[in-house]
Formats: C-alpha cells, sequence, structure tokens
C-alpha cells in the first residue's frame, strides 16, 4: 500500500484549494532551453505534420508511424524521460509546454501524448 502526500492536488482541487505563488508558472518564465524546445516542436509540426494533415486525419497509419519515429528522433518523445535512460530529463512543466505547443497538430497530437 503506498501512502499519499497529503499536499496532493487531485483532479480539480486545484481550483478551490490555496495554492502558494511559488507553485505557480506562468509562460513569461519559461526559460531560454523551454523555449526552443517549444520552437522545435513547432518547427517539427510546420515540416512534418501540417503538409500531411489530410493524410495524418484519414488514418494513414504508416504516415503516424513515420511521422512518430521523426518525432523520437528529435527526442521529443523523452522529454521527461531521465538522461541515463536516453531522454532528455526535463521537468514537468517542460513536458507540459511540449504537449501544449503539439496539441496544436490534430489527431498527431493525440498519438504523440498516448505514447
Amino acid at each position: 500500500m503506498t501512502m499519499e502526500n497529503s499536499n496532493t492536488l487531485k483532479s480539480g482541487e486545484f481550483l478551490v484549494r490555496e495554492t502558494e505563488a511559488k507553485d505557480i508558472f506562468i509562460p513569461e518564465e519559461f526559460n531560454e532551453e523551454q523555449k526552443m524546445i517549444a520552437q522545435t516542436c513547432n518547427d517539427f509540426l510546420q515540416a512534418e505534420v501540417y503538409p500531411n494533415l489530410e493524410q495524418v486525419e484519414k488514418s494513414d497509419r504508416e504516415l503516424m508511424k513515420n511521422i512518430l519515429k521523426k518525432s523520437g528522433e528529435l527526442g521529443l518523445l523523452g522529454i521527461s524521460i531521465p538522461e541515463e535512460y536516453g531522454g532528455f530529463g526535463q521537468s514537468f512543466v517542460t513536458q507540459m509546454l511540449v504537449a501544449e505547443t503539439i496539441g496544436a497538430g490534430y489527431s498527431f497530437s493525440v498519438a504523440f501524448v498516448a505514447l
């Protein structure tokens, strides 16, 4: 049996529970590395997803596999994976920034965040 930290927020509890200012992040506080990672995600969408959007939306599985593989080759699938396991070892905030940015990728984003 695991003991849950009493400070852990559950579901929408953040809406009704007191939150300390130090626990809140805003886009203006993203560091240069986070901004570069987000730009890489945007560039990837522009180069690989948007030009193939019609086929992606028609569930072209082979194309989806290829695009996902390319995103992995850029390291986008391993943002929060520790470096000793081949990832970037980035923070939760960086992972959420990647998910938000890739979220503009229509069906691709669903497959991306499911991995």
